[in-house]
C-alpha cells in the first residue's frame, strides 16, 4: 500500500508518476494555467512537431483524467478543471490542421492525375521505343567528328 501512496509524491520513481500531477496542490492553486493552442499557430508546425505535441497533450489528458478520478473518489474538487477543456481544444486543433493537410494533399493528387490524363493523349502518341531519333543524333555526332581535323 505504501507504493501506491507514494505515486506522484516527491522522490518517487514509479512509471505511474506520469499519470499524476507532480505540482503540489498549494502551488497549483496560486498559479494560472496557459491557453490552448490555436489552429493558426499549429499550421506553422511540422508534422513531427504536431506528433510530439499530440503525445504530450495525450499524456496530459491522461494525467488530468487520473486527477479528476482521484478527486471524485476522495471527495474534493479538482484544481483548475479548465485544463481538461484546454487540452481537448488543443487536440481538436491538431486534428483540424492534419485534416486540412490531408485534404490539400488529396486535392493535389487529383490535380496531378487530371494533368496526367490530359497529357496522356499527347504522350501516348510518342513512341519511346523508336530508335530513329537516337540514330539520327548518333549519325550527326559522327559526321561532326569526321569534319574536325
Amino acid at each position: 500500500m505504501d507504493l501506491i501512496d507514494n505515486i506522484g509524491k516527491e522522490g518517487s520513481t514509479s512509471p505511474l508518476d506520469q499519470f499524476r500531477d507532480l505540482v503540489p496542490r498549494e502551488k497549483r492553486d496560486t498559479e494560472t494555467v496557459g491557453r490552448s493552442w490555436t489552429v493558426k499557430e499549429l499550421r506553422r508546425k511540422s508534422y513531427e512537431d504536431l506528433h510530439k505535441l499530440w503525445y504530450v497533450l495525450y499524456k496530459e489528458r491522461n494525467m488530468l483524467l487520473t486527477e479528476a478520478n482521484l478527486a471524485r473518489r476522495h471527495g474534493y474538487y479538482m484544481i483548475q478543471p479548465e485544463r481538461r477543456l484546454k487540452v481537448k481544444k488543443s487536440m481538436g486543433a491538431i486534428k483540424h490542421v492534419l485534416g486540412e493537410r490531408k485534404r490539400k494533399k488529396i486535392a493535389e493528387h487529383r490535380q496531378y492525375l487530371a494533368e496526367v490524363e490530359r497529357l496522356g493523349g499527347l504522350v501516348g502518341k510518342v513512341d519511346l521505343h523508336d530508335n530513329e531519333m537516337e540514330e539520327s543524333m548518333h549519325n550527326e555526332a559522327k559526321s561532326l567528328d569526321s569534319k574536325e581535323p
